[in-house]
Formats: structure tokens, sequence, C-alpha cells
């Protein structure tokens, strides 16, 4: 991981640039001992709880935060420590001269989906009384019949897990205002340092979410929109305001704009491009940008979601309660509508060793707007994986079926199956410039 760990943008600004660069939040499910190099600093978890979170610490002694670990009570909520934090450092450095970066992850709106007390039963009139529910909600089996893995076996949903979705929908949003609270706060911090003129805000997410589409109760991991769409919002200097461009990006994409726009140049390594020339909509990149992009996943978690005998309410002494602690459940005042740990029975998979894939997602060119995937079986803690024994293929007309209900794999000519192939296996091995 120290490959990874410290070859990071952090790195590159703060002994090219001279940034002073801060985490705070979220920083990888699997997070080092060590605080990898280039950030001054450090407020990291996996994850954490949302209620009287955990974090390691570096760099924030100024603060009365000592090198090491910090534990907050049960006041303290996750997102607000990470706003505050954030932004009182953020007016440190500004006050020091230094050009900054802050990174800033809360885990928002991450499992058991917590909100903060002063949000708790919040919902406005006029928001939604439930989640989306396209065609792929709570669809048939024959509907799911020609898709990989646990897709098309998965049990109709219940009541009890439609409960339980919903309420999941409604914390979600929840967890979120606090996230609108800290997002308003840090540019509010900003405006008043007089820097609006000179930063730059990016808004963007790890991954979509599930919501009872192809009857799995919630998470992700699967290459499906609902799961790999996610938003980019950015503001800054040369941006013009209210712009927008459709061209297909991924994360993979901001080492290379953030070390751009400091001014510096991208590691022949690195694997993404700058999407400066299109933040600034200069035509030229943009007719010469890629018509796709590429997911791989090889995790396997089974993660089964259960609804029924369930352990729950004031008799609980066994499991997290909520004010006390975090818990898996939707009703959080009195304990109940719960899912997993706390349910045992009735359970939705969301994955199984079937869902290791390569997938391409097209959004012009040669394969039009689609998505392909090639599926392999396996553990990738038993074996390695390298998609050279691809045991099935799903692939979806996304101008006619927006909601990939139809795998119309079987309907292509052979010559069209062994160019997707061919093409997603030139994604699967390339490496930094080598890649589109």
């Amino acid at each position: 991981m120290s490959k990874v760990d410290n070859h990071t943008f952090a790195r590159q600004l703060s002994e090219e640039a001279g940034y002073k660069v801060g985490l705070f939040g979220k920083y990888l499910n699997n997070w080092p001992d060590v605080v990898p190099l280039g950030f001054d600093a450090w407020l990291a978890n996996g994850g954490g709880d949302y209620i009287a979170p955990q974090f390691r610490t570096h760099g924030l002694e100024w603060a009365g935060i000592p090198n090491g670990n910090w534990q907050g009570g049960q006041e303290n909520y996750t997102t607000a420590v990470v706003g505050n934090l954030s932004i009182a450092w953020i007016r440190k450095v500004a006050a020091e001269g230094r050009p900054w970066f802050a990174y800033i992850a809360p885990k928002s709106a991450h499992e058991p989906f917590v909100p903060a007390p002063w949000y708790l039963e919040h919902w406005d009139a006029s928001w939604p009384d439930h989640e989306p529910r396209p065609p792929s909600y709570n669809s048939s089996f024959e509907a799911r019949a020609d898709h990989h893995g646990n897709i098309a076996t998965n049990p109709m949903l219940s009541a009890e897990a439609a409960a339980v979705t919903t309420g999941i929908f409604k914390n979600r949003w929840r967890t979120l205002m606090s996230v609108d609270d800290l997002v308003a706060s840090v540019v509010g911090a900003v405006d008043d340092l007089g820097s609006l003129h000179n930063t730059y805000f990016f808004f963007t997410s790890d991954h979509g979410f599930t919501l009872g589409e192809f009857n799995m109760l919630m998470d992700k991991r699967h290459p499906y929109e609902f799961d790999t769409r996610v938003h980019l919002l950015a503001r800054g200097p040369g941006i013009p305001a209210g712009s927008a461009w459709s061209e297909p990006a991924t994360q993979v994409d901001l080492y290379a704009t953030f070390v751009e726009l400091a001014g510096l140049t991208p590691p022949s390594t690195v694997d993404g491009r700058s999407l400066v020339p299109l933040l600034v909509r200069s035509d030229d990149a943009a007719a010469a940008w890629r018509t796709s992009v590429f997911f791989e996943y090889y995790y396997v978690s089974y993660n089964d979601k259960c609804v029924a005998n369930c352990t729950q309410g004031a008799a609980c002494d066994h499991c997290a309660e909520y004010p006390l602690a975090d818990a898996s459940c939707t009703d959080l005042p009195d304990n109940a509508v719960c899912w997993t740990p706390q349910c045992n029975q009735r359970c939705y998979r969301t994955e199984d060793d079937r869902n290791n894939y390569i997938a391409l997602r097209s959004l012009g060119g040669a394969h039009g707007n689609s998505m392909f995937a090639e599926f392999q079986t396996g553990d990738l803690a038993n074996a390695p994986i390298e998609f050279d024994a691809v045991d099935f293929h799903e692939h979806y007309d996304m101008d006619a079926d927006r909601w990939q209900m139809n795998n119309t794999y079987k309907e292509l000519s052979d010559a069209k199956r062994s160019s997707l192939s061919a093409e997603v296996h030139r994604w699967y091995t390339c490496a930094g410039s080598t890649c589109p």
C-alpha cells in the first residue's frame, strides 16, 4: 500500500508547488498506520462512526489535538467534527500566505445512515414520500433472468424490505443536510477570507447507490447506472458560470486535474487525464476527448441485507442503539425498522462471487450509448482474477433501455462482441499515459 499512499497528488502539490495539504474525514476503507507523504494535517479514518467518531491525527496540535488518535464523545457528530476542523485549518493556513488544498470527506451518506440529532426526524412536505422506483425496482424474476449472479435470483422485496429501503432513502437525505451545512460553511469561510476569486471547489462522490433496484435492498458494487453515475460540480477561476459538459470522466481524472490547476504536470505513470480543458470549455479538447470510460471490480463481499427476526428496541442489550451509538435502523428514536446485523432472516444478497467484472460505459464513438461488461466467477482472496475465463456478459443499449432491463449481448454479432471485448481488455491492461 505504501506505493499508493505515498505517491498521491498531495505529495506532488506539497513537494513541487509548496502547498499545505490537509485531509479531513474518510481516507480509504483500508487506511495506513503512518500518515502518507504530502499531508500536513491528518484527521482520517475509514469512515468510522457517526456518533462519537474516532480519527487518526497528525499536525493538529494547534487545535489541541495531539498526534496519534482522537476519540469524540457522544455529543460529537462526525460531519460536524470534520467540517469544523477543516474550516479552522483553512483559516489557519490562509493566514500563513501559503497555497492550500483541503480534502474534506465526511462519512455521509454511508451506512448506517444516522442523521445528526438536529435533523433526526426532519422531512419537508415538498420532499418525496419514498425512493425513486424505476422499472428495475422490485422487478420480477423474468425481468432479471438474463442478468449476472444474485441479480437473477434475489427474492421479491417484502413489505419489511420496502419499509427499510424507504427509511434508508430518507435517512441518507437527512445525513446530507449536514453535508450541505458543511459545504456552505466552507464556501462561506473562503469568502470571508477574500479568496473566492482564486479558489477552486470540487464536489463529488465515490459511487452511486442501490435502493431496491434489481431487488437489492441497498448498497452499491454493480456496473449499472445507479451505482456508477456520480455528480461532479466545480467552480473557480475560468469556469463559466452555469456551464455543463457531457464528456465521460471518472475520479481517476482528478489527480491530473488538481496538479494542472496548481501549474504542475502529472507523472506519465498516472492514469487519467486532466479535466481542466473541459472545465474551461475548450472546443478542441472536447472534440479530442475519449468516448468511453472503464470500470473494474473484484472485491466480493456477500453482504446480505436481512430485515426480519430483528433484535431491537429498548430491550436490546447486545446491539448498538441510538442515541448512544450508531444503529442499523431507520426509525432511530425507537431503534426499529432495522437490517443486518440486527436482523438475520428474510435476506437480500448484494453480490456473490460472480460479481467480478470489467466494464465499458460508452457515450458515443463506435459503441454508441451503451454499457458492456464481462464477468468472471472467483474470489480474489483465494486466487487472482485476470478475466481470462469470462463466464457471463451483459450489454445494454442505453438509448432504448436506460434502466438496463434487457441484456442484448446475445443479439450482437460476433464481430461486435469481439470489438467490445478487445476494447474493454485494452482498458484493463493499460497504464498511465497509454490509457485513453
